[in-house]
C-alpha cells in the first residue's frame, strides 16, 4: 500500500484484547472496543470494532478525500449495525471508541476525528503539542465510578465486589449513551457520529499525530513517558517497549489499583504514530 506518511504502531493486549488498528492509503483508524462487565450474548466490543474498522477502511478507500469524516463514520456505523444484526438504537449492545487521522494530499490538510475516550495528540513543527480528548463520559460523574475508585484506594483490589460495581456502572452509563447531555460512542445509532470531535490541521505545520486508546494514555502517564518520547520512538519494537514499561508498572508497582484506580489491572494498550 503506497502512502505519503509514515506509520509506527504498537499494541499490547490486556485481558480483553479489543483494540484495533486499520490503515488505508491516506488514513489511520484506531478503535477501542468496550469490555462488557455484565454477562451478555452477541458480538463483543472487539468484534464490533473489527466490523466497524473494515467498514471505515472500505469507505475511506473509496472516498479518500471528499467525504467529511463524521459522515464516513455515520455510514460505517450503519453498515456495522446491519452486518452484525444489532437492534437499532439499542442501549445494551457492543460499542467502541473511534480515532481517525486522514491526510488529504491535494490540499495538504490533515482531518482528525475523535469519538469516545481515546486521545489524539498533535505535534507541530514549532515544537508545540496539542492534546485532544473527548471527556463526555467522565463528565457524567456517576456514583458507581466514585465507589469503585474509592474501594481500590482503600486496598480492596479487583475482587468480586469490584466486578459487580463495574457491571452496575456500565448499566448506568448505557442509560446516558448517545443521549443529549450524556456521551456519544459508536454503537447502534449512526447519528452519534454527528457528535464526534472533528477538526482539521494544515499539514505543513505538523510533524506527527498520535492516536492512542485510554489504556495506553493512562499507562504511559503512570511511568512518566511524554508524547514526544512516543512520537520519536525509532520503530514499532521501541513503541512496544514503552507500552511494556507501562504494563510492568501496573504489575509491579500498582497491581491492586491503589495509586491509579482503574477498572482493570491491565487494559489494552494501543498507540499509532503518524509522521509527516
Amino acid at each position: 500500500m503506497e502512502t505519503r506518511f509514515e506509520l509506527r504502531s504498537a499494541q499490547l493486549p490486556g485481558s480483553s484484547n479489543e483494540d484495533r488498528i486499520y490503515m488505508s492509503a491516506n488514513a489511520v483508524v484506531v478503535l477501542d472496543g468496550a469490555t462488557s462487565h455484565r454477562p451478555s450474548e452477541g458480538p463483543t466490543g472487539g468484534q464490533y470494532a473489527e466490523c466497524l474498522g473494515a467498514a471505515l477502511i472500505d469507505i475511506l478507500t473509496a472516498e479518500p478525500h471528499t467525504t467529511a469524516l463524521d459522515a464516513v463514520l455515520e455510514e460505517a456505523i450503519r453498515r456495522t449495525v446491519a452486518t452484525l444484526r444489532l437492534p437499532a438504537m439499542a442501549k445494551v449492545s457492543p460499542s467502541c471508541t473511534v480515532a481517525i487521522a486522514r491526510h488529504r494530499y491535494d490540499d495538504d490538510v490533515v482531518d482528525l476525528l475523535l469519538l469516545g475516550d481515546s486521545t489524539v495528540v498533535i505535534g507541530r513543527s514549532d515544537g508545540t503539542e496539542q492534546v485532544v480528548t473527548d471527556d463526555r463520559m467522565s463528565q457524567l460523574d456517576l456514583p458507581k465510578s466514585h465507589e469503585y475508585r474509592s474501594r481500590l484506594r482503600q486496598g480492596y483490589g479487583y475482587d468480586d465486589t469490584h466486578r459487580a460495581i463495574l457491571g452496575a456502572l456500565q448499566q448506568s452509563e448505557q442509560l446516558h449513551r448517545n443521549e443529549p447531555g450524556g456521551y456519544w460512542i459508536a454503537a447502534t445509532d449512526p447519528l452519534a457520529a454527528r457528535h464526534a470531535v472533528t477538526f482539521a490541521c494544515d499539514g505543513r505545520t505538523l510533524q506527527w499525530v498520535i492516536l492512542a486508546t485510554d489504556g495506553a494514555v493512562d499507562g504511559l502517564a503512570s511511568v512518566g513517558l511524554g508524547w514526544r518520547q512516543v512520537a520519536t520512538a525509532a520503530g514499532d519494537p521501541e513503541l512496544l517497549n514503552l507500552l511494556r514499561q507501562a504494563a510492568e508498572w501496573e504489575s509491579g508497582v500498582d497491581p491492586h489499583g491503589r495509586l491509579r484506580p482503574r477498572s482493570k489491572r491491565h487494559d489494552d494498550k494501543t498507540v499509532a504514530v503518524v509522521r509527516f
